[in-house]
């Protein structure tokens, strides 16, 4: 639907809803208007909650009339919008002669402002990538606006040694020990040069030899007698370029540490007005960053007075202990205790200005760009292998955005797992909370990120996925993506990277049933509030101090930090994490720390040791409220800068020996659990003997079931999903006592029912087959009458159809072929080439007698393909997740009946197949033969 029929709609509906409040106002004796605008916009969601894809400009090989083309396939899908990103042309694709624009040329520029008007006449939005693939740079940056880095090196030394190294001897040893390294430098200087004895206990023992190294050029020196290590660091220039740059903005990374830097590349972006004639805003909703990558990045010019005037101490003379590898952290080390406690706070006060800086120059920065332009900036906050500050960074922009990845773990295994080690779940929580704590409407996601899976996904996986989305606090998705590919680059076509969101994918013509899935859900997510009643604050100042911002012990340590939000979702309660700003600033009254709109009343520190002065001041504040605190596994007893530190020592072990000795009912210290099967029992007990409140009673917590709680306006929200491939959930639900009647909003259908209930509107019996998924509304405002749901009976009839199978296979390159199959099998495992390079629509065929009146039929594993059954030439439903269960009652005959069930798979075995298409074999490098076809019985149940 264009911008001009939605508008339409839109103001009939403005129209009928204020007739009818003038009609009320007439009528002392009518019933109460209903704002049903919620549900309006359920059944026919708007643009911004419809998924949007990332749409891969490859190589800027563009031409309108293909632009038009991919467009309508989008919209005739229900995308909502795009992102346009440039990027580079996949190494292996044939440009088919069509000419590459240049990045932000005139020509490129009109092609922008025409794709998106293109996109605007089909109701849809544009989003746009500043620059090209990720992060900001270009090949027009001069070196000094380009990135720095420190790389630090340890030569171990004994006395008598002769040490005699220039530049060049110093730097090559030091690139080489690098754990990884992209690029090339374009410069590289020396910083400094120290002799550093073993078990060091003070500065008056190191030696420098920095100055006589500038002199000479040369380091020319006898190492006196003892075990000492010698450490350099040296700064590199320009040591990453853009990944995937497309032409006009490859080349070095821009230095993210300098505002007039930062602002002078976004400024470039004008350029784009000024050749199209049209403000920037009047053609795209918002720009994008993607993912913070700076390889390491960890300096700046003037850092080091920065430094000085922030803390009122010098750097320099740590210089030999603050710098590490990016990718692993600070090395282990034995220092003597009071010179290793003071090197943590100073690492600690190094990295927080790196994060405070960043933030201030950069995402500040970004995000002032966009609004004195009134356009939204969406930002990702995550990276690698530093992060940025997970909190501030995501609650700076207007759309914190994250980042969930599928072939990062076990796609097979009948549970939902999830890669820690990764982290997207955890970068899901913090966008999600960022966005929460500042009121953002929209929290978005690049959704199905894949590098491993790309012709595997099935849209069983991703609505598996995208439900956990939800239940993280997602609410848009930005579908990892599609590929800018003319018609003419035949199969598979231009594939930058994505889950091959294309027309080509077999499953495409069902891929809109996931997207109106989806697009419902957003946009009730998107218009309701976030009830979370607990905040976790994880060890993140701690890591700095020990590790750095090396991401990996951030998401891993302590293990069990991250992983608190399944169990408190799965018992019935839900979270957010939040950082040590968020206890300064926040309110505390009330038995709450409110911060924005949101109000926590229980918070959890997490193996938290150390502690802001202020932050520790806080949470007494808020326990004297009458909040409750829970200390998992550690006490905090320190504080964390180097200034001051024996005085803020004092304020934080002040705070907590007195939350000890007069709060015991509301502080409580609590152990962690031991392993991941004891989260769910551990927490349960945690619930139990603390009296946590929850959101909803569940009479069984099971690990494959979570939920979460809105509200919107007087209605309270509640979605529930079954992540379990293989396993059905029943359980008891009790929500909050009240007259709210409650409501099945079906997101496949855009219907709504009253929920069967017996007596009391809040008690609810709940059956979640696998991959099912449950949005309930309890509103104040619909009375109905439950109509009930017509279940399998625990006590059933079956019979099994055994066959035989006529199977006709309609293979997606255009052959087709017939077999007889006496049993069902799966034809990926097949020996047959025929049948296990097969990709298409599969069509089983067979007859059955049948003497009683069955309900139900079922198929036990259809190895994730989407199935549609027609039962005596009439068509009985599809699936596309879980254990396909169709209702047959009124078409089954007594006698004879012909069942016909179509298989679409996905296009794995076949791709991996085609020797001779290189995109194919870079894409299914690795592959195996996945299963294929259906599996197991498949039955006719009787009540």
């Amino acid at each position: 639907m264009n911008k001009k029929k939605r508008g339409a709609k839109y103001i009939l509906k403005l129209i009928g809803l204020v007739f009818l409040i003038f009609i009320s106002g007439c009528n002392k004796n009518s019933s109460k208007v209903i704002d049903d605008t919620l549900f309006d916009g359920f059944v026919d969601p708007p643009s911004d909650a419809r998924p949007f894809v990332r749409w891969w400009w490859n190589g800027n090989h563009l031409e309108k009339e293909e632009i038009i083309r991919q467009l309508d396939f989008l919209q005739k899908a229900g995308i909502g919008g795009v992102e346009i990103n440039p990027i580079a042309m996949p190494e292996e694709a044939n440009d088919l002669g069509i000419e590459a624009l240049t990045w932000i040329s005139k020509e490129w520029n009109e092609l922008l402002k025409f794709a998106a008007l293109e996109a605007q006449k089909r109701g849809m939005l544009a989003d746009l990538i500043v620059g090209s693939g990720w992060p900001f740079g270009g090949e027009f940056l001069e070196e000094d606006e380009t990135i720095q880095r420190i790389i630090v090196h340890k030569i171990p030394c004994l006395g008598g040694q002769y040490l005699n190294e220039d530049l060049e001897s110093l730097y090559k040893k030091a690139v080489e020990a690098l754990s990884r390294s992209y690029e090339a430098a374009k410069s590289h200087e020396l910083v400094f040069v120290r002799l550093v004895p073993a078990g060091v206990q003070s500065h008056a023992e190191i030696t420098d030899l920095t100055d006589g190294f500038k002199k000479n050029n040369r380091l020319t020196f006898e190492v006196p007698a003892g075990n000492y290590e010698l450490v350099y660091g040296i700064l590199q220039r320009s040591n990453r370029e853009v990944l995937h740059g497309a032409p006009g903005a490859a080349g070095p990374v821009m230095n993210h540490y300098e505002s007039k830097i930062t602002r002078a590349y976004l400024n470039r972006l004008n350029k784009i007005s000024e050749d199209t004639g049209t403000p920037l805003s009047e053609l795209i909703r918002a720009l994008f960053c993607d993912s913070i990558e700076l390889d390491g990045a960890n300096w700046t010019d003037g850092f080091e007075r920065l430094f000085f005037e922030t803390y009122n101490y010098p750097l320099k003379p740590w210089y030999p202990f603050i710098f590490y590898n990016p990718y692993t952290g600070y090395p282990e080390e034995n220092y003597e205790p009071a010179f290793a406690e003071n090197l943590k706070r100073v690492r600690y006060d190094y990295n927080r200005l790196l994060v405070k800086t960043f933030l201030k120059n950069f995402t500040q920065e970004f995000q002032d760009f966009c609004t004195k332009r009134n356009l939204l900036c969406r930002y990702q906050a995550y990276g690698t292998p530093f992060l940025m500050g997970m909190m501030e960074g995501n609650m700076i922009a207007d759309i914190p955005e994250s980042n969930n990845w599928i072939y990062s773990s076990d796609m097979n295994a009948d549970a939902w797992t999830w890669n820690q080690g990764h982290g997207y779940m955890i970068w899901n929580m913090y966008a999600a909370s960022g966005g929460h704590l500042t009121g953002k409407k929209i929290i978005s996601n690049e959704a199905m990120t894949n590098t491993r899976g790309v012709f595997k996904t099935s849209l069983e996986e991703i609505k598996q996925h995208d439900d956990m989305n939800f239940i993280t606090g997602m609410n848009h998705a930005v579908l990892h993506g599609y590929n800018y590919s003319p018609l003419e680059a035949g199969f598979p076509g231009w594939i930058r990277y994505g889950s091959y969101f294309n027309e080509h994918n077999i499953w495409w013509p069902y891929f809109h049933e996931w997207v109106e899935y989806n697009a419902r859900l957003s946009h009730v997510f998107q218009n309701s509030q976030p009830i979370k009643n607990i905040a976790i604050l994880a060890p993140e100042a701690d890591i700095w101090s020990n590790h750095g911002l090396t991401r990996n012990q951030f998401h891993t340590e302590p293990w069990y930090c991250y992983r608190l939000w399944e169990p408190i979702s799965q018992v019935g309660s839900s979270c957010d994490y939040i950082g040590q700003n968020i206890i300064r600033e926040g309110i505390k009254s009330n038995g709450k720390l409110t911060y924005g709109p949101m109000s926590y009343n229980t918070i959890m520190l997490s193996s938290v040791e150390s502690m802001d002065a202020e932050a520790a001041r806080g949470l007494l504040k808020f326990v004297q409220n009458g909040g409750t605190l829970i200390a998992i596994a550690k006490t905090p007893n320190r504080s964390l800068s180097f200034q001051n530190a024996s005085k803020n020592d004092s304020i934080v072990q002040t705070v907590f020996a007195e939350l000890q000795t007069e709060f015991s009912e509301r502080y409580i210290e609590v152990s962690s659990p031991e392993t991941e099967g004891d989260l769910l029992p551990w927490t349960m007990e945690l619930f139990k003997k603390i009296q946590i409140k929850k959101d909803v009673e569940i009479d069984i917590p099971n690990q494959s079931v979570y939920q979460i709680h809105k509200k919107a306006g007087d209605k309270d929200i509640w979605f529930f999903t079954n992540t379990s491939r293989k396993q059905g959930a029943i359980f008891k639900a009790v929500f909050p006592p009240g007259a709210k009647t409650p409501w099945i909003w079906n997101p496949e259908t855009g219907t709504r029912s009253v929920f069967p209930f017996n007596g009391n509107k809040n008690e609810l019996s709940i059956e979640l087959n696998p991959l099912h998924s449950l949005l309930l509304v309890f509103d104040p405002n619909m009375e109905g009458e439950p109509e009930p749901i017509v279940q399998q009976a625990r006590d059933k009839k079956i019979k099994t159809i055994d066959g035989p199978w006529e199977v006709f296979f309609e293979h997606t390159n255009g052959e087709s072929f017939s077999m007889i199959f006496t049993k069902l099998e799966d034809f990926g495992a097949s020996a047959n080439p025929q049948l296990h390079n097969f990709a298409g629509t599969i069509t089983y065929t067979t007859e059955f007698t049948s003497n009683d009146n069955f309900r139900w039929l079922e198929l036990e594993n259809v190895n994730k393909g989407i199935i549609e059954v027609v039962l005596n030439d009439k068509k009985v439903g599809n699936s596309w997740y879980g254990t396909p269960v169709f209702n047959i009652e009124d078409m089954v005959n007594v006698g004879k009946n012909k069942l016909e069930i179509k298989y679409i798979t996905v296009l794995s075995n076949y791709v991996m197949s085609l020797d001779d298409n290189p995109t194919a074999k870079r894409w299914t490098r690795g592959y195996e033969k996945i299963p294929v076809g259906i599996e197991g019985d498949i039955q006719l149940i009787a009540n």
